[in-house]
Order: structure tokens, then sequence, then C-alpha cells
């Protein structure tokens, strides 16, 4: 039996998250569309619509570059990430600083933030993800 690298593990864990983010972004973006919907809201009631739709077509962005990239292996997955989290992150602060009210909210912030930052240079940096997307020059 083949033995996966923790590298693989990585790029696994990663595709099984961004692929979790799109449907999750799909049923939101639903939600703003259709108002009704046959599931439980994933909307937060407190962001107005034009946020809402930023943040779903961020969401939606990112998580697609990361999965049609790693389908394809895209040289240019890495950056289409990075450029998709921006707009994540921006979205995030927005939401953070103008509309939540949880005592938290900072410390969500920063757990985001990190863990952008955190895939992006594994995106970037890896050997791993140099190999997947033909970078191994770079």
């Amino acid at each position: 039996m083949a033995r996966i690298s923790k590298g693989q593990a990585v790029l696994a864990g990663l595709a099984v998250l961004h692929a979790a983010l799109l449907v999750w972004a799909l049923m939101g973006l639903a939600e703003w569309l259709f108002g009704a919907v046959p599931w439980p809201e994933v909307t937060n009631p407190l962001f107005p619509r034009p946020v809402l739709l930023w943040h779903w077509l961020s969401v939606i962005a990112a998580s697609s570059a990361f999965l049609t990239g790693l389908m394809l292996r895209w040289p240019g997955t890495p950056l289409a990430v990075v450029l998709g989290y921006g707009a994540m992150a921006l979205v995030c602060l927005v939401e953070t600083t103008q509309y939540l009210v949880h005592e938290t909210r900072w410390l969500a912030m920063a757990a985001e933030y990190a863990a952008y930052l955190a895939i992006g240079s594994w995106l970037f940096f890896s050997a791993t993800a140099r190999r997947v997307f033909r970078r191994e020059g770079s």
C-alpha cells in the first residue's frame, strides 16, 4: 500500500476544506438570491445584502480557484487563491468592524487571517505545492 506524504495529506485536507467552503458559499448565495431555502440558513442576518453578496462571491472565487487550479495543476493557482483570500479578508474586516458585536469577533478575525497566511504561504513555498502546480523551478 502506498504511503502518502505529509504534503499530500495537507493538499487533500485543503481540497476538502475548499470543497466545503464552496458548498457553504453556494448555499449562502442561494439564500441571497431566493430568500427562502429548504435548509437551515447560513447567512448572518447582521450583514446588509451588498456585504453578503461580496462575502459569498469572494468565498466562491477563492474556493473555485483552489479546486479548479488543483484539478488542472494550473501554475497560477497560488496567486489566484491568495487574491481570493485578500477579498475574503477585506470583507471580514468590514463585517468585523462595522456589523459584528460579539466579544470574540477580533479573535475570530485574527484566526481567519492566520489561516489565510498559513495556507497562502504553504501554496507558495511548499515543495508539494510547487510540484502539483508545476512550479518546480521556482
